[in-house]
């Protein structure tokens, strides 16, 4: 709930924050939710009830595995999506929105706001998870505090970032509370004595930076020769020009980091 009242807030700040930021605004969050709603909803939806289970049960060594994979598949997905997307948002918002009525200038605002909504898609998919620890011991009351806390320093950064960064501003203040819920979370996990926060960060983390490192390495020829994928097509419909290009630059991306990992091994993909 405090996402989407955050979500009203940014929009109501952004109407003067400029002509058009409102709109590029939601069209960005849009796009951010659609992997949101894929991946980080389904995947704190499924691990709930297990989760529920073994805290009922006192299996907190099992609590704490479940828990873990769950991170990792959030790091995973959204990892490299946002590496990704980083790198091909243009086209993708092309490909999505691009109309008479949506002109290169939407376009150029809609992608502001979008790089630094992306930024934080490995935060708020996190935040979902890990609130599914909380929800699965009856612990309402910390989630509250870290949401209630993630929406004033949401209001307080996007008024000021506002005016200096126009929806850029605005964006980068949801991604920079929702950062700081993501540590105000694992600060409050650390209350329990059930679970080893400490070996559940180190673990996470360097899966997180292990995927950062694999995506980085799949970006490089797209960011070098990305625009030769689509200059060939630049003349037809946009629908080919656009997406088809993306289409394989996608898969040349998704391939690069799925060789990676059977290179190195992991455990994760082994299992799976």
């Amino acid at each position: 709930a405090a996402y989407q009242i955050n979500d009203l807030v940014s929009t109501a700040l952004a109407a003067h924050a400029g002509v058009g930021v409102p709109a590029s605004l939601q069209y960005s969050i849009r796009l951010q939710e659609l992997v949101l709603g894929i991946f980080a909803v389904s995947v704190g939806t499924v691990i709930l009830p297990d989760l529920s289970a073994h805290a009922v049960n006192k299996q907190w060594e099992v609590f704490q595995k479940l828990l873990l994979n769950a991170a990792k598949i959030i790091a995973l997905v959204t990892v490299p999506a946002t590496v990704f997307l980083l790198c091909s948002g243009e086209h993708v918002i092309i490909l999505v929105y691009k109309s008479r009525r949506f002109t290169d200038e939407s376009v150029r605002l809609t992608l502001q706001a979008f790089q630094w909504h992306i930024a934080g898609l490995f935060f708020i998919a996190l935040n979902r998870i890990l609130t599914s620890a909380f929800y699965a011991q009856s612990n309402t009351k910390h989630p509250t505090v870290a949401g209630i806390t993630c929406f004033g320093i949401n209001i307080a950064l996007a008024a000021v970032l506002a005016g200096l960064m126009q929806g850029g501003g605005i964006a980068l203040a949801l991604t920079l509370a929702s950062a700081v819920n993501t540590g105000l979370l694992l600060w409050f996990l650390t209350k329990s004595d059930s679970i080893d926060v400490r070996g559940f960060l180190v673990s996470a983390a360097g899966f997180s930076v292990k995927m950062l490192l694999f995506s980085l390495i799949a970006a490089a020829p797209l960011y070098f020769f990305g625009a030769r994928l689509y200059a060939p097509l630049a003349e037809y419909p946009r629908i080919i020009a656009q997406g088809l290009p993306l289409f394989i630059s996608a898969a040349l991306f998704a391939l690069v980091i799925l060789t990676l990992l059977l290179i190195t091994g992991d455990s994760l993909l082994t299992a799976a």
